[in-house]
């Protein structure tokens, strides 16, 4: 079985590593940071959460078209629901 290296744990390099593990390679992550996503990250101060990057959801079929690669729908694992206003 080919090993395969994948340095950084953000949505890139988890998404890489699925489709490795797939493809049949031993893949080890490897991540700098106490936790796993990179800038979907959050951080925990004083009883408050804070997203570490982008929160909006854009492109949701971009997403859809992953989980379904592997068998799965993103509804199984989270509910997006439209805000109005999206932004100010």
């Amino acid at each position: 079985m080919k090993t395969a290296l994948v340095i950084g744990s953000g949505i890139s390099g988890l998404a890489i590593a699925c489709y490795l593990a797939k493809a049949g390679y031993k893949v080890q992550l490897y991540e700098k940071n106490n936790q796993l996503g990179g800038r979907s990250g959050l951080f925990q101060e004083a009883g408050y959460t804070f997203d570490m990057g982008p929160s909006w959801y854009l492109m949701p079929e971009v997403f859809e078209n992953f989980f379904s690669y592997f068998g799965k729908k993103t509804s199984d694992y989270y509910k997006s629901e439209k805000l109005d206003p999206a932004y100010r």
